[in-house]
């Protein structure tokens, strides 16, 4: 799955979580199934990078250290080793997440869907961060 999605269902999760340390946690355990689902991946992992850090930085922003934002953080945190892997500063044998290294089987990537895939993706993931962060004000 592209780190966006990732923030993005990080930050829904945390929206419904009080405590940062829950909303941290239940995100890093929810990278494993939307990994393993099949899925289209940015071509360029660099561009979803930037999108990937300037939608963390935005949930920041708007949300500051709450749930809101450590569920996305926690979410995301997995694929910093794949970014250390393309960037080739380490090896992929030297990954340990489950669905990175192949303990879990990760969910095969779907072809074919090119620029347009990926932009609705991305307007998707920040429709999902916007009804995060209304989902917790609403809490509050």
């Amino acid at each position: 799955m592209c780190s966006v999605v990732h923030v993005a269902a990080g930050a829904l999760i945390g929206s419904f979580l009080d405590s940062r340390l829950s909303a941290f946690a239940v995100g890093f355990v929810a990278h494993i199934p939307l990994d393993a689902v099949p899925h289209i991946d940015f071509e360029d992992f660099r561009v979803d990078a930037v999108m990937t850090l300037a939608l963390l930085g935005g949930v920041l922003v708007v949300s500051g250290f709450s749930p809101v934002f450590l569920g996305a953080l926690g979410a995301v945190l997995p694929d910093f080793e794949n970014l250390l892997w393309k960037l080739g500063i380490i090896p992929e044998r030297s990954k340990i997440f489950p669905t990175h290294s192949g303990l879990i089987k990760h969910g095969r990537a779907l072809g074919g869907q090119g620029r347009a895939g990926e932009i609705v993706m991305s307007a998707f993931s920040v429709a999902l961060v916007v009804v995060a962060v209304l989902v917790a004000g609403g809490r509050n």
